[in-house]
């Protein structure tokens, strides 16, 4: 913003003040003072400038509109509004009401209350010459804050929000990217380079190139890289090209991952949760396609090395499922132990023979056909689980197998009683064989004696 200058000093004696007899500086407002330095003018009621060159409190439309106001020094640096201050530096500008610039080159405080502490803009040197690609830190919104760094950015849009610092970045041929930007109002970028808010109450902690969109309102990402968030309340925590485009979701970490529906929960390396209500884990696999969800309020995880679920604080206890298996294997160790007794085979045999077995489909699992005992006629039975609403596998298999034993015993038995009836039927049979040799024998007596009698 040009200022109004003034061409002279304040007409009556007294009522300015003029630290150095320099023609150049002049103290044109009502008990202002110009202490030293060069073409400095001060040209409001109780204005002051310290030091410096060029520097300038502007006259405003009246006397006192940009009253009570203070340049420390440095050079063209300029102040139009009240109650600002101007610390030192270069090409500054404080041009709202109680705007604060500390130092720096080319800072802009132009909202109202607005604070820029230091910074600048982007100088790049070639061949001794330098080019001033952009504006230097800029706070355009009410309460605004920027920090410090280069290039830090709040549009008017921005009141209430914070850049902490940050910086921009050079490509070859200059400084073309910015440093961090902030067009919603109370928001926050603590720091880093080219990070984006746009919405409002949003929160970017630190990291490069991260984006909120305008409409991730409430949104937040922590830190990382390339990251991007465009729907509200969702979040991410940190990584690498991760993308949050579902309300309310979270991409905890990771590598191009993906929390696209409402709720849902993507992290590790390319995992993508599509669907609402759905978590999905990926785990790091060079070369691994991407794991995705396929309907809604799925649980989605992929871990080659194996998954192991423990359930005490010393890990004996749990569930692992091994590298390449499809199954679980439940935590059997003998020293996990206690209270071991023997069980009588053959009451088990007869507990499950009474056993009723039916097929059933659970409540809310659709068209899938179960078959088993009912947990009430189990636990009624055997008094193993928890409670008569579950039956854990580790509890059926091993009545089943203390039912194969009591079989096995009861098949044992009974192929003894056979083995028995069998030499006895052996041994009837050789007695018959004996019998029907002596009444073959007798026969034949009988026939030889009925041969001799006359006729």
């Amino acid at each position: 913003m040009s200022p109004t200058t003034c061409s002279s000093n304040y007409p009556t004696a007294g009522q300015y003040f003029l630290g150095v007899s320099d023609g150049s500086n002049v103290a044109g407002g009502q008990d202002s003072a110009v202490l030293s330095g060069d073409g400095n003018e001060a040209c409001d009621t109780y204005t002051g400038i310290g030091t410096g060159q060029g520097n300038i409190i502007g006259a405003g439309s009246s006397p006192g509109y940009n009253a009570n106001s203070f340049i420390g020094g440095g050079g063209s640096n300029v102040i139009t509004s009240p109650y600002t201050f101007l610390g030192a530096g270069y090409g500054n500008e404080a041009t709202n009401r109680e705007a604060f610039v500390g130092a720096g080159t080319y800072g802009a405080a132009e909202g109202l209350g607005s604070f820029v502490g230091a910074g600048g803009d982007a100088y790049y040197y070639d061949a001794g010459e330098a080019a001033f690609p952009g504006d230097g830190d800029i706070a355009a919104g009410t309460d605004s804050f920027v920090g410090a760094g280069d290039l830090n950015q709040i549009t008017p849009g921005g009141s209430g929000s914070f850049i902490g610092g940050g910086d921009f970045t050079y490509a070859s041929t200059g400084a073309t990217k910015p440093g961090n930007q902030i067009s919603g109002f109370d928001s926050f970028i603590g720091a880093g380079d080219q990070n984006v808010v746009s919405a409002l109450e949003a929160f970017v902690g630190s990291g490069g190139g991260n984006v909120i969109g305008s409409a991730g309102s409430y949104a937040s990402i922590i830190g990382g890289n390339r990251n991007s968030v465009s729907a509200e309340y969702a979040s991410i925590i940190g990584g690498y090209g991760n993308t949050a485009s579902g309300s309310y979701a979270i991409v905890a970490g990771g590598d191009s991952d993906t929390a696209a529906g409402t709720v849902s929960f993507a992290a590790g390396y390319h995992a993508d949760a599509a669907h609402n209500g759905s978590f999905v884990w990926s785990d790091y696999h060079s070369g691994s396609a991407t794991v995705k969800d396929s309907a809604i309020n799925q649980f989605i995880v992929r871990a080659s090395g194996g998954t192991y679920v423990y359930s005490n604080e010393t890990a004996t206890a749990g569930v692992v499922l091994t590298p390449g298996s499809g199954t679980w294997a439940n935590s059997s160790d003998r020293n996990a132990k206690t209270d071991v007794v023997p069980l009588d085979d053959a009451s088990i045999l007869a507990k499950v023979a009474a056993l009723p077995i039916a097929g059933w489909s659970y409540k809310s699992e659709r068209g899938v056909r179960h078959v088993g005992p009912m947990a009430q006629d189990f636990y009624a039975a055997f008094g193993t689980g928890i409670d008569d609403r579950h039956i854990t596998s580790i509890d059926e298999d091993g009545v089943a197998l203390v039912a194969i034993k009591g079989l096995d015993a009861k098949l044992a038995s009974k192929d003894g009683e056979i083995d028995k009836l069998e030499r006895e039927n052996r041994q009837v049979e050789s007695r018959l064989v004996a019998v029907e040799a002596r009444n073959a024998a007798l026969g034949r007596r009988l026939d030889a004696l009925a041969s001799r009698l006359p006729e």
